[in-house]
């Protein structure tokens, strides 16, 4: 079944970037088509990895850092940055930096969280801050001039039309390669954590780097994500998920590679969705939303019934 996910990734990867009214124009493949193939990519990527690390984590099926506020805080900071530099003449840290540092608070707030409070506690207090995240974006656009409000607002909405073209985007892409790498290097430790910080201790898993290392790939992936195309929905929830029935197995270590291509795979797919059937380019979180919340009503209702 793994092999099943790696080809689809791969055939809709070809086909989001053969595929449009223009053909095969090169010019258009080069300026329009890689740059949103590019953000589908490293969204579906980090995304996914972002949330197979918090549901491990966390012991918590429905983690992902869209549900949770973690890419809504990251955009806040983002655009935070951004005002600061806008209006006030701050230092301008950019998109990125003020998308990391967001992720990371969020991040390490979660898993202190999860620590002192259950599970619904945390899912409540990471909905709740989501929606007040949301809420303050929104607020705070409305203070850009008209003139730069379209970029930003797009960028801020979650999409892949929004990703950096060019050389930036092919550094941003190359930054996750790194992010990836760690997480399976160091998925054992990972898979150990799952089972609890004594249970992971007592294998002989050092628990205090392992929380360190989870808060900064969390923060990592989500970060360059939201910096990239702004925050995506569902995309880290579903994709675990998927991963888990392809593999047949629930052990991080066995699932870092399949849940980063299901994370592409249905970027490409929700990409393709929307540029084939709607009768204009709407952001691509409108569609993964539109998919991501009746899973993730079914995923809650397996849970309450201990299926």
């Amino acid at each position: 079944m793994r092999s099943v996910l790696y080809i689809s990734a791969a055939l809709l990867l070809f086909f989001n970037l053969l595929w449009g009214p223009a053909g095969l124009d090169w010019g258009v493949i080069e300026a329009v088509r890689v740059p949103r193939v590019l953000g589908a990519v490293l969204a579906g990527a980090a995304l996914s990895l972002a949330g197979l690390l918090l549901q491990t984590a966390l012991r918590n099926p429905l983690a992902d850092p869209y549900v949770l506020g973690v890419s809504g805080v990251s955009a806040l900071t983002a655009l935070l940055s951004y005002l600061a530099w806008r209006f006030f003449h701050m230092q301008y840290v950019g998109y990125l930096g003020g998308a990391l540092a967001g992720a990371a608070a969020a991040s390490l707030l979660l898993l202190t969280l999860s620590t002192r409070a259950s599970l619904y506690a945390v899912l409540i207090a990471g909905v709740m801050t989501a929606f007040l995240t949301s809420a303050v974006l929104q607020l705070l656009l409305m203070l850009l001039p008209p003139e730069e409000l379209g970029y930003v607002y797009l960028a801020m909405q979650g999409s892949f039309a929004a990703y950096p073209p060019g050389a930036v985007g092919y550094a941003l892409a190359l930054a996750l390669v790194p992010v990836v790498a760690v997480a399976w290097r160091y998925s054992r430790w990972i898979a150990a954590y799952a089972h609890g910080e004594e249970a992971a201790a007592g294998l002989g898993v050092p628990v205090r780097r392992v929380n360190v290392l989870i808060t900064a790939l969390a923060a990592a992936a989500t970060g360059l994500a939201v910096a990239s195309v702004g925050p995506v929905g569902f995309i880290g929830l579903m994709a675990p998920h998927i991963a888990r029935w392809s593999a047949g197995s629930h052990r991080f270590d066995k699932l870092v590679t399949p849940a980063v291509a299901s994370g592409i795979a249905l970027a490409l797919l929700a990409d393709a969705v929307t540029r084939a059937l709607l009768p204009r380019d709407v952001p691509s979180s409108v569609v993964m939303s539109l998919v991501g919340v009746p899973f993730a009503v079914a995923l809650f209702w397996r849970y309450v019934r201990g299926v």
